[in-house]
């Protein structure tokens, strides 16, 4: 199962008390519909559970019955009956003698609950979602470029904000980013699938920032084990040539400590002095090491 067929299955199980929202909910269905004329009405999908939430918005909002027909991969509510058509165009505030222009009735939608409702019916019809698993995308696709505009304002009276796209005869309403697909899920009623999302980007974040932490420490390790490499190659060469009266001073403790400990790091081995000296101090001696080395050649 898709994650937008999860996302509408979740959206099918929202109440239908409310008789305004509902009519606003099959009213954003019908205008991502196949066909929605005033000669026929064809409402499209193969999400049965959409298909049956459909069959439910007709009857509660028009009182119009309707059987589902299956048509290939497709179930269909069709609509042809003069009488019924032109409950749902009364109701709409349509003239059932014209051509539909896909214009919004903005009086339907008056309230935030019903725009909510409105856009959970076009998602229902013409709308998809990336699953948590891949890049944020989340779309609303028609084929009127009007009714894609007339939505894009629906939307920012919801404090979303879409970006708009062409994509050959269809004009699409998205957003890319993970933060403004959940708000949209949360608003139209899927919670459960914008927290999904929201979890993902989490965990998604989490493993990003342990993986920058697990590289950065292993490049540090490698750093510091290259260095002592050098350290120990440079101490070799002089004890080689010159034996431990190479080291004047306070530097054959270093050595001791530095052969002793290869592995450790600079913080490390500078507590291992008796009293422990600071990290710069060490730092310092280990370069005169090497300086003393490259003379030596």
């Amino acid at each position: 199962m898709s994650f937008s067929t999860e996302v509408k299955n979740e959206l099918c199980r929202v109440s239908m008390q409310r008789a305004c929202c509902t009519r606003a909910e099959v009213y954003g269905a019908l205008l991502h519909a196949s066909v929605f004329s005033h000669k026929e009405i064809r409402l499209s999908a193969e999400n049965m559970t959409v298909v049956r939430r459909l069959q439910a918005l007709l009857q509660r909002a028009f009182f119009v019955e309707c059987e589902p027909q299956k048509a290939g991969r497709k179930q269909q509510l069709v609509l042809t009956e003069p009488a019924q058509i032109g409950r749902v165009f009364d109701a709409l505030g349509y003239d059932c003698k014209s051509h539909i222009t896909y214009h919004i009735n903005r009086n339907l939608l008056e309230e935030d609950c019903c725009i909510a409702s409105f856009l959970r019916g076009a998602f229902l019809m013409g709308g998809t979602v990336a699953g948590p698993d891949k890049k944020s995308h989340l779309e609303l696709k028609t084929t009127h470029q009007s009714l894609s505009g007339e939505e894009t304002s629906l939307m920012l009276d919801l404090g979303l904000s879409p970006k708009q796209a062409r994509r050959g005869s269809a004009y699409l309403l998205y957003f890319k980013d993970g933060a403004s697909a959940e708000d949209f899920l949360t608003r139209i009623g899927a919670p459960h699938a914008a927290m999904e999302l929201m979890q993902a980007k989490v965990e998604k974040n989490l493993r990003n920032t342990i993986n920058r932490q697990v590289n950065c420490e292993t490049a540090n390790m490698m750093k510091a084990a290259d260095a002592s490499a050098r350290q120990i190659a440079a101490i070799q060469a002089l004890i080689d040539s010159q034996g431990e009266d190479a080291f004047p001073g306070n530097l054959w403790e270093t050595v001791r400590l530095r052969l002793e400990y290869p592995t450790d790091s600079l913080s490390e081995l500078a507590q291992r002095f008796d009293p422990p000296i600071s990290k710069p101090g060490l730092s310092h001696r280990l370069k005169k090491i090497i300086e003393l080395a490259e003379k030596e050649d």
